[in-house]
């Protein structure tokens, strides 16, 4: 017999597993790993309902021995009830094995066990003792089948010793008793500890046969040679310039846009916290940069130490907002709206945010002035050009406004707003329409259609046409909802469980003249990526190793659209439609915080902006030919709840 897997956790000294202290939602768009060893392990839970616990796994010893204990208990409810701790180990095994551990459970309540045949933390097979009961089953998605259910009476702080015999059927045994066997579709895939209850594990080995041995290795080399053979068909990508932010970056609070003279200018946003968590942030420094790294002008004073990433939007915007054919910066701060000139800061215009103070719309407030969450530009008086701006409250009410005067157009008020309206003239009328959350509002802001959604909210949206000559629908990253598709008349077309859909994007992947969508999720099933057809049909899943994972389309070498998910050396790169990283980042001390895809030259080759609150450094593909013109996102149209696109330019 051959080991593959030893592991009695004696490298790990006696603390928690590594996790996010906060349970923050940083991890949606920013790259940041919990500080710590992780060893051969990595956790893919996060959830804001354990914001106040601790981690969900703690390393203990005892007379020399060394344990895994899950420390989490259960403390998962409502949409969330089915989310268990569960910790991964990092080597695939690619043939039949024989898995061996030991556990002691410290309550006999709630489900204690580990899984095999892992695929991500929504797909897996399981074997576990819940509550009174020994069982076996597999979950997909929402998608619970039990293969095997009996009586097994656990008494706490016992040890029980279980083996695995893992192949095309799984024999279980306890203690060395034959409890059962039943058929199991084997598939390389990982093992992972999973518990809802407080235990503990120990000594963790996998062997394999001679014979199962060699199927591992060769399919493990077949595997890093089919991975390789990808990777040489994409040129490396090479860092092009860097700049010096000296403490003026920030996290993903970042907006592109071009000066009079055609310039890119970079704008970053830092923030005070208020009052509450992320609610009620102060955007309290913008830094505004040209491409040689010379800092242009700056409002407020900047402090990376405490000011840097937040998870939320913050309210400004570059934009042509005076219909003058050149761009201006709008932005909220103190309870007033600016707009200034992008080229100095110079402030053109100004007024203060809408008065909340006993307003029963908005709710118990704590300023009589509204702290803006967000703003986007918008045609709402068929100017044709965007002479208008929304301002929303967190999840509840949307001002419009006039740019010129500062006139009030209309409000919004009827369900949640999600984070970031989808703002387009979508019946052709010259006049925009909004999208916000689950309800379609007209220029004048009636609502003229509304989904039959009254949970969560839609935290990203897409309006595109994935088929030539097919009309463009509504793709929806709906938090708890997940995954939804809709027709520009409100009808759902396909739903998808993919866990809290939390990042989306639609751009042709496969080389097929079609477009894909790629989405990812994350609350209580983070760092999974998921590419569907236009349809909504799944054609790849995949677990990442690490959280902020983007899925930003870019136009990579003129011939190939890649997925870009973080820019970590070891835990990020850029995707094909087989959800393969096919080309890394070096490991050259680069930013890894967060990053953006923008054609800065127009050449049709994107740009891929790193950056944290002291640099930012621009790569691109080694060699490329230039490819056909395309667009992102608009650039007045920034925001981290913004889903994303690669369509051919004009489209």
């Amino acid at each position: 017999m051959k080991t593959v897997i030893k592991e009695n956790f004696d490298d790990f000294k006696p603390t928690e597993f590594p996790y996010d202290h906060d349970h923050s939602a940083l991890g949606e768009y920013h790259h940041l790993m919990p500080k710590g060893y992780t060893g051969s392990f990595y956790d893919p839970i996060s959830l804001h309902q354990w914001r106040s616990l601790g981690g969900s796994w703690l390393i203990t010893k005892a007379f020399g021995k060394s344990y895994l204990e899950q420390n989490r208990g259960d403390n998962a409810s409502g949409h969330f009830k089915d989310v268990s701790a569960i910790l991964v180990h990092k080597q695939k095994l690619f043939a039949s094995y024989t898995l061996e551990f030991d556990i002691s459970l410290f309550e006999t309540k709630k489900l204690c066990g580990i899984c095999f045949g892992y695929i991500h933390n929504r797909k897996y097979d399981c074997v576990a003792i819940d509550g009174e009961s020994l069982v076996i089953y597999h979950r997909d998605q929402e998608n619970v089948v039990e293969y095997y259910k009996a009586p097994f009476k656990a008494c706490s702080l016992d040890t029980y010793h279980f083996r695995l015999e893992v192949g095309n059927h799984l024999d279980v045994y306890i203690n060395n008793e034959h409890i059962c066997s039943v058929n199991v579709e084997f598939k390389p895939s990982l093992i992972a500890f999973i518990a809802k209850s407080p235990c503990r594990y120990s000594d963790l080995i996998v062997t394999m046969n001679d014979d199962a041995y060699l199927k591992h290795l060769t399919s493990q080399e077949e595997e890093k040679k089919r991975l390789n053979e990808k990777r040489s068909n994409y040129p490396q990508i090479e860092c092009i310039k860097k700049i010096d932010l000296n403490g003026n970056g920030a996290g993903r609070q970042f907006r592109f846009g071009l000066d009079r003279n055609n310039k890119p200018v970079l704008l970053f946003a830092q923030h005070q916290k208020r009052m509450y968590r992320d609610a009620f942030a102060r955007l309290s420094c913008l830094s505004a940069y040209n491409l040689d790294g010379e800092l242009l002008w700056q409002f407020g004073t900047p402090n990376p130490e405490e000011n840097g990433p937040i998870s939320c939007d913050l309210p400004f915007q570059i934009g042509d907002i005076n219909g003058d054919g050149f761009n201006e910066v709008i932005f909220s701060s103190d309870f007033m709206v600016y707009i200034v000139s992008l080229e100095t800061g110079e402030i053109i215009s100004s007024m203060k945010t809408p008065y909340v103070k006993g307003d029963p719309l908005v709710g118990d407030y704590p300023y009589d002035y509204l702290n803006p969450d967000g703003m986007r530009l918008a045609d709402f008086e068929g100017k044709g050009y965007q002479g208008n701006f929304i301002l929303k409250d967190r999840y509840k009410n949307v001002w419009a406004y006039r740019a010129s005067d500062f006139k009030l157009l209309w409000r919004y008020n009827h369900k949640n707003t999600g984070h970031f309206p989808y703002i387009y003239d979508f019946n052709n009328d010259g006049y925009d329409e909004m999208l916000v959350g689950y309800d379609m509002v007209s220029s004048k802001g009636e609502i003229l259609w509304s989904l039959p959604i009254n949970s969560d909210h839609t935290d990203e949206i897409i309006y595109a046409s994935t088929e030539e000559g097919m009309e463009r629908r509504l793709y929806l990253a709906s938090g708890n909802e997940g995954f939804n598709i809709v027709s520009k008349d409100g009808k759902i077309i396909k739903s998808n469980d993919v866990g809290h859909a939390q990042r989306i994007s639609v751009a042709p992947y496969l080389d097929d003249g079609k477009m894909q969508v790629a989405v990812t999720s994350f609350w209580g099933a983070d760092m999974i990526l998921y590419l569907f057809d236009g349809d909504g049909n799944l054609l790849k899943e995949k677990e990442m190793m690490g959280n902020g994972n983007l899925v930003c389309p870019v136009a990579y070498d003129g011939k190939h659209n890649l997925i870009l998910s973080n820019p970590s050396h070891h835990l990020g790169g850029l995707l094909d439609a087989d959800l393969d990283v096919v080309v890394e980042f070096p490991d050259d001390a680069h930013p890894t915080l967060t990053a953006e895809v923008i054609d800065i030259d127009n050449d049709g080759v994107d740009e891929i902006l790193v950056f944290d609150e002291y640099s930012l450094w621009i790569y691109k593909a080694s060699s490329y030919t230039k490819g056909e013109l395309h667009s992102h996102y608009p650039d007045n149209a920034y925001s981290n709840y913004r889903g994303e696109y690669l369509v051919k330019k004009n489209n």
